[in-house]
């Protein structure tokens, strides 16, 4: 009955963060790459990780965004191993789905929704649509 009420056109950045505090404190060591549609996702959701504490203590938790934006430097970070003891979290699109392989991932938490180029019809124009 709960399940009929969440609006399937929003992710719920609160929901991604205790699902990744749940795994980091309950399960073995092993990166988190965590899917999301988009850049502004990814911020959003890295910004709720940081509202709790827990995310913000890097002796038990390193986060990492992953989008294009990024420079070079930030971008390969997300290969590095953490210390022993640390949950490294990748917060990226779905390109990390298809272009790298991220070894030490044991968990994936995938939102569904990707953007993709298609055609606007109306306008003649191609247009980036978030999609399930």
């Amino acid at each position: 009955n709960s399940l009929s009420i969440v609006d399937e056109s929003i992710v719920n950045y609160e929901l991604i963060a205790k699902l990744l505090e749940y795994i980091t404190l309950n399960n073995e060591e092993g990166a988190i790459l965590v899917f999301l549609p988009g850049m502004m996702e990814i911020t959003k959701t890295v910004e709720e990780l940081y509202k709790n504490v827990f995310f913000t203590d890097s002796s038990k938790v390193v986060v990492y965004p992953l989008h294009s934006s990024l420079s070079t430097a930030e971008q390969t970070a997300v290969f590095d191993v953490p210390p022993e003891g640390v949950r490294k979290i990748v917060i990226s699109t779905n390109i990390a789905e298809t272009s790298i392989t991220i070894e030490d991932v044991v968990f994936v938490v995938d939102t569904g929704r990707v953007k993709e180029n298609r055609q606007d019809e109306v306008n003649q124009m191609p247009t980036l649509v978030e999609c399930w």
